[in-house]
């Protein structure tokens, strides 16, 4: 045997070696990890689950909290799909509806919720887009993903130990223990921290615990209004990116196309949200969706000031989120208020005969 043959040969096998090493402790990582793209694992039930879609909506996580179909899917039978996620933009809105595209009725209605920050970029940084960007190749094909990178596909879906960092540790049971105490142990000195330095009202005659409980959640809301508008608002270089405006025509042609009534919608907010947003910033923005629906010939209603949301905090998880019960006062809103809806659910039959949970 010739020596550049058996070098070869031995090549070949510490590959294969290193390879199998490496696929074995990927398969073992897959089954201890915690996954940071759960928010997609709603997609792999499409084919099984979800083939006759009549309601749906797109959207980022204003249309994630504000649509919710439990209502209209276990009690009225309609099939119903929420295909919102956090910080989703209107081109991947646009990828995912074309993948699924054989996955909706012959008649279906979608909202597609705008909101202040679609139309210019959302993520704060470069590691942030690439990291909400990559949860899209655990369930698109990769001719519908918007820039598809082999790289992050591999790291990312296929082999996602290439990218476990310090959570490798994982795989080795003693020292997971270790690193779990020493979490566990820093967390109560934090709340231990956060509890002696007490909650700033000492000395002072005491309030009600309702009162308290209202102030505190004024003061919480008012802050995360603050937070949210710091990412959405502020060191942004153009607030209209015409490119984004052109995916949204591209997501109201897809509907049109496939015989789905489109209807952009802006979901509600709190006060404290959308009152640190200009005047001038608000009526440009419904400006500029306005003219897309009247050149599309759409509809388009904004909740973002409605005053039955506005100032009652108890529908909202946040300052720009409604919760649960929020998003129940929506829909029934909904249902009674916009004309394409009200003629959908009176006109289309459900299609399914029996209860089940929709996305």
């Amino acid at each position: 045997m010739k020596p550049i043959f058996r070098f070869t040969v031995k090549c070949l096998a510490v590959c294969g070696a290193a390879l199998g090493i490496l696929l074995l402790l990927n398969s073992r990582y897959q089954k201890v990890w915690e996954n940071p793209y759960s928010d997609a694992d709603k997609f792999h039930f499409m084919d099984s689950s979800y083939n006759d879609i009549q309601i749906c909506n797109t959207g980022s996580s204003h249309g994630e909290y504000a649509f919710y179909y439990d209502e209209l899917s276990q009690k009225s039978g309609y099939e119903c799909f929420n295909f919102a996620m956090a910080s989703q933009t209107f081109d991947y809105d646009y990828a995912i509806l074309s993948m699924y595209r054989s996955h909706f009725a012959e008649d279906c209605i979608m909202f597609i919720p705008v909101s202040y920050f679609s139309f210019n970029n959302e993520v704060v940084n470069e590691a942030e887009e690439q990291f909400l960007s990559a949860k899209y190749y655990t369930f698109l094909s990769p001719k519908y993903i918007p820039h598809y990178d082999p790289y992050v596909d591999i790291v990312t879906h296929r082999l996602p130990i290439l990218s476990a960092g310090e959570d490798i540790v994982k795989l080795i049971p003693t020292l997971s223990l270790r690193v779990l105490a020493a979490g566990i142990t820093e967390s109560m000195e934090g709340t231990a921290y956060n509890s002696a330095k007490g909650t700033g009202t000492e000395g002072h005659a005491p309030r009600t615990a309702q009162t308290k409980k209202n102030a505190a959640l004024a003061t919480q809301f008012r802050e995360k209004a603050q937070n949210r508008y710091q990412r959405h608002m502020t060191g942004k270089e153009e607030y209209f990116l015409p490119e984004r405006i052109d995916n949204l025509y591209n997501i109201i042609a897809f509907c049109k196309d496939n015989g789905i009534t489109p209807v952009l919608i802006t979901t509600p907010y709190t006060t404290y949200y959308y009152e640190l947003v200009s005047i001038e910033f608000r009526e440009q923005f419904r400006s500029v969706v306005q003219a897309v629906a009247d050149d599309c010939k759409i509809s388009y209603y904004d909740y973002s000031e409605d005053g039955r949301f506005g100032k009652h905090l108890e529908f909202f998880s946040d300052a720009d989120h409604l919760n649960t019960e929020g998003a129940m006062r929506f829909m029934g809103i909904i249902a009674k208020e916009i004309p394409e809806y009200k003629d959908f659910l009176s006109r289309v039959e459900p299609n399914r005969s029996n209860s089940r949970h929709d996305a």
